[in-house]
């Protein structure tokens, strides 16, 4: 995303903060770290043994695990604001989770929103009623295909660090 000529598409294997391309060249990641989820950089030799146990203990299955349980309590005890915890896989899922509560419990169908969430259809219903709404939010000429034109108008952009925009969303649909 930030050197498109310098960096590879593809890698052949990660450690810590570095990367190796399919063609053996090895790079320093001082960026996103796997978009940001690795804080302790790649093959992590704890979480690596954490994750091999997990999966030899059966990692599909339709009920939630013990481990689940034991974080959603720790992350109440550390947020005491929050009431209950909801996992998700993706930050889109999560957003999707999000916007769902968040409309379920105001009552209120539209939401405001800068920078990109996803391919859910709450968020590209932006793209619905103007065809570049989405552009200056990371990813340009995302499709609306396939999201239910009753969607139109609910999902409303605003650019990052604009308040004023917010504040003309807010101002003209009153919710």
């Amino acid at each position: 995303m930030f050197l498109p000529e310098h960096w590879p598409t593809y890698y052949a294997k990660a450690k810590g903060v570095e990367i190796w391309g399919l063609d053996g060249e090895k790079y320093t990641d001082m960026s996103n770290c796997g978009v940001g989820a690795c804080v302790l950089g790649y093959g992590d030799p704890d979480v690596d043994l954490a994750v091999k146990a997990a999966i030899y203990s059966g990692s599909m299955a339709t009920l939630n695990c013990r481990e689940d349980v034991e974080l959603a309590e720790l992350l109440c005890e550390l947020h005491p604001w929050a009431e209950m915890v909801r996992f998700a896989r993706t930050g889109g899922e999560a957003m999707a989770i999000a916007v769902r509560i968040a409309r379920a419990s105001t009552r209120r169908d539209k939401i405001a929103f800068c920078g990109y969430h996803g391919w859910h259809d709450w968020y590209l219903a932006a793209n619905l009623a103007q065809e570049a709404a989405l552009d200056g939010h990371l990813l340009p000429g995302l499709e609306p295909a396939g999201v239910p034109r009753g969607l139109v108008g609910t999902a409303l952009p605003f650019g990052y660090n604009r308040l004023e925009e917010l504040e003309v969303i807010v101002s003209t649909h009153g919710e």
